[in-house]
């Protein structure tokens, strides 16, 4: 066996060189705590609207809403272990990495990196940080691409990145609607992913480059949505893209923005107000979405003022035509609910650094929620947070 021996090395303050092994390794991560409250049209069964705003528990007009939730999480926290291993033909990369979101350890990414070839669970390949603007709210802007991680397998060469993505994966979401009272073969298909299949990868291909102070980013993907129900089956295509860009406009200041969108695009865009697809009887329909955010960055201080705005739209109109129901009167209470048509999203913030591994900042951001029968409610959310990274 060989000998293994921990020296601290000079290139990275947490880097470990495993001796004989000639592997590097480091540790890194951060304690975050976020101090949250919530005010306006909070679902009356919700205690605020998340650890990271989530739209479904903003209540629209007719439904009952309370105001004035306080919480504080460290949830966001994290660890991760990278290491680099030196080899005859390129250096082998790999990646274990979680948090503590939703209260319980999670699997962030794991996954080993070498010639170029990706494999394992990580940022999806239909992603891009470079039209996001930080925020402290935790899942940031709507409108952009898919901001989770899955399982692939990808190639990249150059500025070029080309994936096979895990269907069931977080950025895939959920598949199909059969609307409030969907019926088929004497069945109900009514809600989401009833007899969901996933047969075929997600495709996905991203183009990622600098043009002098430009950043650029485009990403184009193809999948299948389908159902099977042992007897009857149908699938239908999806498909998205991206584009999304960052310019510094002085030494101080920088704007960058994302447009989103496809038919079938379903959770590859963030925040989109619905599933890739509708199911009428035994046929699936693609639903076409959109969204888009612009941001900026003004250096301040010791710090810098954040300002974003996100927006997400599904257009229903086929599905309505061709017979989804997707308003629900034959509710049994008073409040009759419909699906959600429209997000829109405002970030603004100051985050300053007194020493480089701390950030403090506080942030306010509004979200506005609007159904497909015109309904909408609206909550402001006043958030603090203190970042210590290692």
């Amino acid at each position: 066996m060989a000998s293994l021996g921990l020296v601290m090395t000079t290139q990275a303050a947490h880097a470990l060189n495993l001796g004989e092994l000639n592997t590097e390794a480091s540790l890194y991560g951060y304690a975050k705590l976020d101090m949250l409250y919530d005010i306006g049209d909070v679902d009356g069964g919700s205690q605020g609207v998340g650890d990271s705003i989530k739209f479904s528990n903003i209540a629209v007009d007719g439904q009952q809403s309370r105001s004035g939730f306080s919480n504080l999480t460290a949830n966001e926290s994290r660890l991760g272990l990278k290491t680099t291993t030196d080899t005859d033909k390129g250096d082998l990369t790999t990646v274990i990495e979680g948090d503590f979101w939703g209260g319980a350890f999670r699997l962030r990414q794991a996954y080993g990196r070498w010639n170029g070839i990706t494999a394992g669970q990580t940022w999806s390949n239909f992603h891009t940080f470079v039209g996001t603007t930080e925020t402290l709210d935790f899942t940031g802007p709507i409108g952009r691409d898919s901001v989770l991680r899955q399982a692939q397998l990808r190639y990249s060469t150059g500025d070029l990145h080309v994936a096979l993505e895990d269907p069931s994966g977080a950025s895939s979401g959920k598949s199909f609607t059969g609307g409030y009272t969907g019926t088929a073969n004497g069945q109900s298909i009514a809600g989401l992913d009833v007899d969901r299949k996933d047969s075929l990868p997600d495709l996905s291909i991203r183009y990622e480059t600098r043009y002098g102070d430009w950043r650029f980013s485009s990403a184009a993907l193809v999948r299948e949505v389908g159902f099977d129900d042992g007897t009857h089956s149908d699938s239908a295509l999806g498909w998205g893209g991206f584009v999304a860009g960052s310019y510094p406009v002085t030494s101080s200041l920088v704007v960058r923005g994302q447009l989103t969108g496809g038919e079938g695009i379903g959770g590859y865009m963030k925040g989109n107000p619905a599933p890739a697809a509708y199911r009428i009887g035994d046929t699936l329909h693609a639903l076409p979405a959109w969204g888009g955010t612009l941001g900026a960055t003004l250096k301040v201080g010791p710090g810098a003022f954040n300002v974003a705005y996100s927006y997400t739209h599904t257009d229903w109109g086929d599905a309505i035509d061709d017979g989804l129901v997707v308003v629900n009167n034959d509710a049994s209470d008073s409040f009759v609910n419909a699906y959600d048509e429209t997000y829109q999203l405002i970030h603004l913030n100051y985050l300053w650094h007194p020493v480089e591994q701390v950030t403090y900042g506080i942030e306010i951001a509004h979200a506005q929620r609007k159904t497909v029968d015109g309904r909408d409610g609206a909550i402001t959310r006043l958030q603090g947070s203190a970042i210590y990274k290692f």
